[in-house]
């Protein structure tokens, strides 16, 4: 399980440490860039294996990722932030922060998810942060 490991950890690092580059693209308002900032694949090894190898010898994946979307974006004392909606292979969605230095490239997942109290058993499809500063804080 180790070698598995290290080989996805080191092809995760790379995709970490990618710069992101303009694209030839520009319409007079916005650049765009060739990579997105966020994909499945930036979700952190911890969360979608069990690195036990007791308890996962043949190093599956636990907790299998469908995509990364619809962020809320925030800069916040010189960091850049991104809350994502995170959604499993099952359909299901939780959040994310990820965090950069320059908005661009070099986003990094905290070490774990948003975790979000079901305060009204009623209410269902809790998607879409958006994310505001004013004066008591964000």
């Amino acid at each position: 399980m180790l070698e598995r490991y290290y080989i996805e950890k080191e092809k995760q690092e790379k995709l970490l440490s990618r710069k992101n580059v303009k694209s030839d693209f520009y319409n007079g308002i916005y650049d765009r860039y060739e990579y997105p900032v966020l994909t499945r694949e930036h979700i952190p090894l911890t969360w979608r294996y069990d690195l036990n190898p007791k308890t996962n010898p043949y190093f599956m994946e636990r907790l299998g990722i469908n995509a990364v979307m619809n962020s809320g974006a925030i800069e916040l004392n010189g960091k850049y932030y991104l809350v994502a909606r995170i959604e499993g292979n099952d359909r299901k969605s939780f959040f994310g922060v990820a965090e950069s230095d320059n908005g661009v490239d070099g986003f990094r997942f905290w070490d774990y998810p948003i975790l979000l109290d079901d305060t009204c058993p009623e209410e269902t499809n809790v998607y879409d942060m958006r994310l505001t500063k004013h004066e008591d804080g964000y």
